[in-house]
C-alpha cells in the first residue's frame, strides 16, 4: 500500500538541488504520516535522487510514532519501477540501503549499509522510498523525514 500523503518533491511541484560540480548536496524530504501508513509492509516515496547523482549518506528522522515499546523499523532505498518494493537492481545498490533501529521516542538516525555505495548514476531521477519493515507497537500519527546527502557522479 503506498503512502497516503505526498510532498512537493514527490508530486513534481519542486525539484531537488542538482550539483553542478564537485560539491556535496543535501536535501531534506518530509511527509506527514497518518496511522494507516505505519502498518507493516507499507511503502512509499519520500524523495528524489537526481539524475546523474549518487547517494553519499542518508539520515532518517521522525516524531515519536510508536507510543508503545520500541518496535518500528524502516528500510530505505530506491523504489522499483512498480513503486511497490525497494529496488534490488544492481544500479540501485542491489538491496535496501539500510534500516533504522527501533526507538521509543523522536529520532534521527544515519542509515548505514553497503548497498548505498554500490548505487551507480542514472540518466533519470530515481524515487527514494521508505518501507515499514516492522510496524510500531502502538502507532501514532507523526512526521517522517529523510535527509539525503548526494554528489554528482
Amino acid at each position: 500500500m503506498p503512502f497516503t500523503n505526498t510532498n512537493d518533491f514527490t508530486t513534481g511541484r519542486a525539484s531537488p538541488i542538482t550539483p553542478t560540480g564537485a560539491e556535496l548536496c543535501s536535501m531534506r524530504f518530509a511527509l506527514a504520516m497518518p496511522v494507516g501508513d505505519l502498518a507493516l509492509n507499507t511503502i512509499g516515496q519520500i524523495g528524489i535522487l537526481p539524475a546523474r547523482c549518487v547517494p553519499v549518506a542518508v539520515l532518517v528522522d521522525g516524531t515519536d510514532m510508536d507510543s508503545g515499546a520500541a518496535a518500528m523499523v524502516l528500510s530505505v532505498g530506491i523504489l522499483n519501477a512498480a513503486g511497490n518494493a525497494l529496488s534490488t537492481a544492481a544500479a540501485d545498490g542491489g538491496a535496501a540501503w539500510g534500516a533504522t533501529a527501533a526507538v521509543a521516542t523522536a529520532f534521527q538516525q544515519q542509515v548505514l549499509g553497503q548497498p548505498i555505495v554500490a548505487v551507480t548514476p542514472s540518466d533519470v531521477d530515481r524515487k527514494i522510498g521508505i518501507a515499514v519493515t516492522t510496524a510500531p507497537t502502538a502507532a501514532v500519527a507523526g512526521t517522517l523525514g529523510l535527509t539525503l546527502l548526494y554528489r554528482s557522479a
